[in-house]
């Protein structure tokens, strides 16, 4: 079996591993240009965000590298990310694709089980069901390293002599650990990673303001997506603070955020008559930290995304209140670079009057 998905940030190192676990081969989707958005937006409705013509050009070059089954991984709520799945395949389907697909949501074992175990070399052998929690295992386990090391990362590059060289070792750990699939060496991996980006040189003599980052996983995380706007925040003397991940994508999906997140969602829910879908409790959540903690708060977010437009009309006027600096951007590939560029320096510029108001 051929398997595929669509590249949400580094989602598919761990997914590439799951894959050769249980003896099934990946196949790494090229990263749409312009050519594919174009083609993928032709095929697409009108309604649809742009995640949605992300993922479809993503799952059309993994068909086009001979992909047979490709993996979707559902939304929760009122998100339409659960439905997207269909659409896409009666369109690549219409398309003259032939393909299984799979939606990932709820419990991830259970939800992958049975399709991996079809024509996986391993599906009649005892080790079969060793081999899905081994490889279960490495699959978050991966994506947690990430996390740790983007966190790290996103402290240190900051404050770095060279910023530049720390955008590429984060890439180059990332690359390592993609083609790092045994236990011991992902562990020692992390503990390496986190010791050169930590021996990076810096000069922490003025201290940088900070702004919060939260809205919709794929907007945050996959930047291609964001237009690397993280880095371009950085280099504009503004360090960031993402609590957002591929791990804690996953999280959402599988509905494990009610359990880890339980005390920030608890406050969250005062902004909402009924439970928000997507990631809207989070994104609540974490701005109410961030009012308290950070000199501002960036909101990113599909085009369209009903979720995080609810999330802002809500947390607009309670960080108005407390003169909290607040930019949000709607993304899609329609955004001019000027315009965004120019919006990003007027944000930046409001944080750094209320970091330093004498100033």
């Amino acid at each position: 079996m051929k398997i595929s998905t669509s590249q949400i940030g580094y989602l598919g190192v761990g997914m590439k591993t799951l894959a050769l676990e249980l003896g099934h081969q990946w196949i790494d989707p090229e990263r749409p240009g312009r050519k594919g958005l174009l083609r993928a937006r032709r095929f697409s409705p009108e309604y649809c965000c742009y995640p949605f013509r992300l993922a479809l050009a993503d799952c059309l070059s993994a068909l086009e590298r001979g992909a047979d089954t490709i993996v979707f991984f559902g939304g929760k709520g009122i998100c339409r990310l659960a439905m997207y799945q269909s659409v896409q395949r009666e369109i690549l389907t219409h398309e003259g694709w032939r393909f299984r697909a799979h939606v990932v949501s709820g419990n991830i074992r259970s939800s992958l089980y049975g399709i991996l175990r079809s024509e996986s070399p391993h599906g009649q052998s005892m080790s079969y069901t060793p081999r899905t929690f081994i490889g279960f295992w490495k699959f978050m386990a991966k994506l947690k390293v990430i996390e740790r090391w983007r966190y790290t990362l996103l402290s240190v590059r900051p404050y770095c002599i060279d910023q530049s060289a720390a955008t590429q070792l984060f890439s180059r750990l990332v690359s390592q650990l993609d083609r790092t699939h045994g236990v011991l060496g992902i562990r020692r991996l992390s503990k390496k990673g986190l010791r050169e980006l930590n021996r990076l040189e810096q000069d922490r003599s003025v201290l940088l303001p900070r702004i919060g980052l939260i809205g919709e996983s794929y907007a945050c995380i996959d930047e291609f997506t964001n237009r690397r706007i993280i880095e371009r925040l950085n280099r504009m003397g503004i360090e960031v603070v993402s609590p957002i991940s591929e791990y804690k994508f996953m999280s959402v999906v599988t509905r494990l955020y009610y359990k880890t997140e339980a005390s920030r969602i608890a406050q969250a829910r005062r902004f909402f008559k009924a439970p928000g879908g997507g990631d809207s409790l989070l994104s609540a959540a974490y701005a109410m930290e961030f009012a308290r903690t950070t000199d501002g708060i960036l909101h990113l977010y599909p085009f369209t995304c009903l979720p995080e437009t609810s999330v802002r009309q809500v947390i607009t006027p309670y960080l108005a209140e407390r003169a909290v600096p607040y930019f949000h951007f709607n993304l899609d590939e329609q955004m001019a670079e000027e315009g965004f560029a120019t919006r990003l320096e007027t944000f930046a510029d409001m944080v750094r009057m209320r970091a330093k108001p004498g100033e």
